[in-house]
């Protein structure tokens, strides 16, 4: 054997030894973490960082403007539009009413199938279906039953000789008839978190309390309430990121009208972004919706208790 072959295969030996050491198991972990950062960076951090840069641009697809650097006069011009201001109120007024109806529903319901009750898993079943509907369904359907002259809901009312509405075409009652809508869709959301947080509740507690004579008010004041609030307000602040960025139901329902009585910011930022196409005043929207949302929520951790305090 030649001494050019000996040379040959002990570098290709080293070759696969360093290869072995890469991919040995000490390494592999790192490997399988690979895809998510890509995905994050590609799908994530790379369109907020580009939105955030376009944010201080002047860039009108329209009008055929070349781009050119805004500074903070998106920002400026946000203070100054009165529609943003409309639908950030529309937007902030939608939140807590939605999410308070399905905080009360959905502990309400919780409470009362937390129990030993004929026919509590085909309840279960049926409360959970209208979080199974696609928000466009559910938008449709909702139409329909709010419909003037047609809709079930006002033929109900004629029955029982009641005045009538018009639900989606009057600005009194418009957004409150999204909020209906958004109630029946996401309270089974907030009902299965409540019960999975009343399930896992210690019962000696419980016990004891029974044991010392304690009423269910008592019991429930000074123990169920304090010991579920903290799952309470994980709840409460998953829908409230969720229903901050409303869009689906509420273009299907009224499209904002009538006018802008329903109209999100969401959906403000659609408008300018993709039919006026604005878009640097677009993502300048976006972005300032999104860092008063995180304000939002860093103020409600901080405010409300996220630990159990018992005495």
């Amino acid at each position: 054997m030649s001494f050019s072959t000996l040379q040959t295969r002990a570098a290709s030996s080293r070759i696969v030894t360093g290869l072995g050491r890469v991919f040995s198991d000490r390494y592999a972990k790192f490997y399988l973490v690979v895809p998510v950062i890509l995905y994050l960076l590609l799908i994530g951090i790379f369109p907020l960082i580009f939105s955030f840069g376009l944010s201080f641009l002047h860039w009108d697809v329209a009008a055929q403007r070349p781009m050119s650097f805004a500074g903070l006069a998106n920002y400026a011009e946000l203070l100054r539009d009165s529609r943003f201001l409309k639908t950030f109120l529309n937007t902030i007024i939608f939140v807590i009413g939605a999410i308070t109806f399905e905080v009360i529903f959905g502990f309400g319901l919780a409470l009362l199938l937390n129990r030993e009750i004929r026919g509590q898993g085909i309840f279960r079943v049926l409360l959970m279906l209208p979080m199974m509907a696609t928000p466009v369904a559910v938008g449709y359907t909702w139409r329909m039953l709010y419909h003037v002259t047609n809709g079930p809901i006002n033929h109900i009312l004629r029955v029982f000789h009641l005045p009538t509405g018009t639900w989606l075409s009057s600005g009194k009652t418009s957004l409150l008839s999204i909020i209906i809508t958004d109630v029946w869709q996401w309270t089974p959301f907030v009902f299965i978190i409540l019960l999975a947080g009343l399930q896992s509740l210690p019962r000696e507690p419980f016990e004891a309390a029974a044991v010392d004579g304690a009423s269910r008010v008592q019991i429930f004041f000074y123990l169920t309430l304090p010991m579920i609030w903290p799952i309470m307000v994980i709840a409460i602040l998953l829908r409230m990121v969720e229903a901050i960025k409303i869009f689906d139901i509420v273009f299907v329902m009224t499209a904002g009208g009538p006018g802008i009585s329903t109209e999100t910011s969401t959906m403000y930022a659609r408008l300018v972004s993709l039919t006026q196409f604005r878009l640097g005043y677009g993502a300048a929207i976006a972005y300032v919706l999104m860092i008063l949302s995180a304000i939002i929520f860093i103020i409600l951790t901080r405010v409300l208790p996220t630990e159990v305090e018992m005495e």
